[in-house]
């Protein structure tokens, strides 16, 4: 059995290039053929160096997945336990790449939904109240009463024209506090990924474990 030591940063280095290595070992040669009995060749090469190849190869291949696997299992195990306090919150750091990579892709598409919706509900308030509302206003009393003009507006008709006005006007129907929730939200996402790369980096860099296959 082999056995080393080495920090995360290295090992997660050398996990970069094993996928490249192995396939390459694996391509190398072909580990079986069909060879007529009277052939002293194959592929140009006698028969014994061919079989010297194949096996070196295979060996090769099978000891370059048996290290990738040890090493990559070594580096989960570890980010299992290691732990690292970003913005004030202590996770592990399997916890801290599963959020970077995945929980703060959802909290920012719940900080753009969040956004759109307010903006386009703000949008069609604005659009269908002040100007174009009283505009509406008068339109409505001079069908009902024959005239909107101001001097000629019985207090009556002014009630009307208020409550036309009233019952007309568009307003943000907002349950989970929109604005409220886009600054707490962004200000989450921006304080994590401030920090979470170069934690993650210290603690590779700090962090040692053990391969063995």
């Amino acid at each position: 059995m082999t056995t080393e030591k080495m920090t995360v940063h290295k090992a997660l280095a050398e996990l970069k290039t094993m996928d490249a290595r192995i396939s390459k070992a694996i391509g190398s040669t072909a580990f079986v053929v069909a060879n007529k009995h009277s052939n002293r060749k194959i592929n140009g090469k006698p028969v014994s160096e061919f079989c010297e190849q194949a096996v070196s190869a295979y060996k090769s291949a099978s000891a370059l997945i048996r290290r990738r696997d040890a090493i990559k299992r070594a580096v989960v195990l570890s980010n299992a336990a290691a732990k690292v306090v970003i913005n004030g919150a202590e996770f592990t750091v399997a916890e801290a790449i599963e959020m970077k990579n995945h929980g703060i892709v959802y909290q920012q598409q719940l900080l753009d939904q969040l956004a759109a919706d307010y903006q386009q509900a703000q949008a069609e308030a604005d659009k269908q109240n002040g100007k174009a509302l009283e505009t509406r206003a008068d339109a409505y009393l001079k069908d009902l009463f024959g005239s909107s003009d101001p001097k000629n507006l019985s207090e009556e008709v002014k009630k009307a024209r208020q409550d036309f006005i009233e019952s007309q006007t568009y307003e943000l129907v907002d349950p989970v506090g929109a604005f409220r929730e886009m600054e707490r939200l962004e200000k989450e996402i921006n304080d994590f990924m401030v920090e979470v790369d170069a934690a993650l980096s210290v603690a590779n860099a700090l962090t040692e474990i053990t391969v063995s296959y």
